[in-house]
């Protein structure tokens, strides 16, 4: 055997592992058989009257997917491929819906955004700008968590990667709460490892590229209804409310929640890393970047190109600081599988007549029929909330995104606009397992999702209380909702 079929059996392997997992418990298998026994009883339940039976086949189908997203019995981009098999096998929707969202720029805007995540945490340069900011903020703990904001919100610019971010900002701020005398388990280091994960999370969510979640937004509304979403005008919409006044909001509950003692001093701990060559090279690429995207409303070219370009570049021999094989690394094309199915789902949705269906069954639990602009806007972004708190982003995003045609056309809101509502439903938080990041992330800062509750459900609720609404006038003087 050469050298490169042993490679090759090797990512194979690797690939079946991140797909399946290591020989999937009994139970798991059962569960999947039991969804997919579900799935064959909604496929041949009769369809309402004017309905082909079509939509009842993929209605299963993205039943048992959005199922399966949200318990995780397997890891989310197997399910992913299951759905896409299944379809195809079933003709529940053609082709060309299947595999929209492959399409889709957004898509190109995540691969991107993974690359240039590794480059800046492989070269340095996002320890870098952490270390830089955190070293400013050690007065008090509430100064510290005032840093830990201050810096990863910097980073969600720089790096657009949650993934890339946490891999970055959680051992640096693992090594403050230890400099400051935050032993594990202590109120200290679970509030700096709330505000880095959670808050960071939350925050994010007025730059476009600096979540996925805002990544599966734009590319469902570019999918299904041609909205293409600029870079600024992203960031006027979500950035004001969805990020500088949640960020706020972080601090304070932060603060309350999980109380801590002063930090001790120690002045090795105000030391910064020095950038070297390849940390330089990211910076300028990402500079570069964030400039197109900053001006993607003069020059037209889409924030997924852009950031497909910078990615490309941190690969190239000589000047990248990551090698050519990263482009095709397992687990990142495993996360572009599931995040291009998503994007799908909400086309086939549409084609087979399922959103008609879904986004009927809303309507009238939201008694939508004859009401204003406002209370549209609140529709979607309270039933987006409810629904990824149920299924997830992953089934919400498609979902909400279907049914906002009939939610703009019976209450006068502007279809981008309802469809961008979706953004502050979902910013409302309430459990671990609603995002994948947030998992990770705590599990990195050795933090139960236990311990996370208590913040993740009170910032939640006063998101929904004050935030959504909030939102609802920032959009009401720039002249968004009507």
């Amino acid at each position: 055997m050469t050298a490169g079929q042993a490679e090759t059996r090797r990512v194979k392997r690797r690939l079946g592992q991140l797909l399946i997992g290591r020989r999937p418990p009994l139970w798991r298998i059962a569960a999947v058989a039991v969804l997919l026994l579900l799935a064959l009883a909604i496929a041949l339940t009769p369809a309402p009257p004017g309905m082909p039976q079509q939509s009842m086949v993929a209605l299963g189908l993205i039943t048992m997917t959005v199922v399966l997203w949200a318990t995780m019995v397997i890891p989310q981009p197997a399910a992913a491929a299951l759905f896409l098999a299944l379809v195809m096998a079933t003709g529940a929707a053609q082709p060309q819906a299947a595999f929209s969202g492959f399409l889709s720029s957004s898509l190109w805007l995540v691969f991107g955004g993974l690359l240039i995540g590794t480059a800046a945490e492989r070269s340095g340069f996002g320890r870098y700008v952490a270390r830089r900011f955190l070293g400013r903020f050690r007065g008090s703990y509430a100064a510290l968590v005032l840093g830990v904001i201050v810096g990863s919100s910097v980073l969600s610019f720089l790096v657009p990667s949650n993934m890339g971010r946490l891999a970055i900002t959680v051992p640096v701020v693992l090594a403050l709460a230890k400099d400051a005398g935050y032993p594990p388990g202590s109120n200290g280091h679970i509030g700096l490892v709330l505000t880095a994960v959670v808050g960071n999370f939350a925050v994010a969510q007025g730059v476009l590229p600096g979540n996925l979640l805002n990544i599966m937004i734009v590319g469902a509304g570019e999918t299904l209804y041609g909205i293409h979403v600029t870079y600024m005008r992203f960031l006027l919409l979500c950035g004001p409310v969805l990020g500088f006044a949640k960020a706020l909001l972080v601090w304070r509950l932060v603060v309350w929640i999980h109380p801590a003692p002063e930090p001790r001093s120690d002045d090795s701990a105000h030391e910064v890393d020095q950038v070297g060559p390849e940390a330089r090279r990211v910076g300028l690429v990402l500079g570069v970047a964030i400039l197109l995207w900053a001006t993607d409303f003069w020059h037209g070219i889409r924030p997924g190109w852009v950031a497909l370009a910078a990615g490309i570049l941190c690969l190239i021999p000589g000047f990248g600081v990551l090698p050519p094989r990263e482009a095709v690394n397992p687990r990142r094309l495993l996360i572009i599988v599931w995040v291009g199915t998503v994007l799908s789902l909400a086309a086939v949705m549409t084609e087979s007549g399922v959103s008609t269906l879904v986004s009927g069954a809303l309507a009238r639990l939201a008694g939508i029929e004859g009401q204003s602009p406002l209370y549209g806007y609140f529709a979607m972004a309270y039933l987006s909330s409810l629904l990824a708190t149920l299924s997830t982003f992953g089934g919400a995003v498609p979902t909400m995104a279907a049914a906002a045609a009939e939610i703009s056309g019976a209450t006068g809101l502007p279809l981008d606009s309802a469809v961008m509502a979706i953004a502050p439903g979902v910013s409302a938080l309430f459990f671990p397992y609603v995002a994948a990041p947030i998992v990770v992330g705590l599990m990195m800062g050795q933090v139960s999702q236990r311990a996370a509750l208590p913040f993740m459900v009170t910032l939640a609720l006063v998101t929904c209380v004050l935030v959504i609404p909030l939102n609802a006038v920032w959009w009401w003087v720039i002249g968004v909702l009507p």
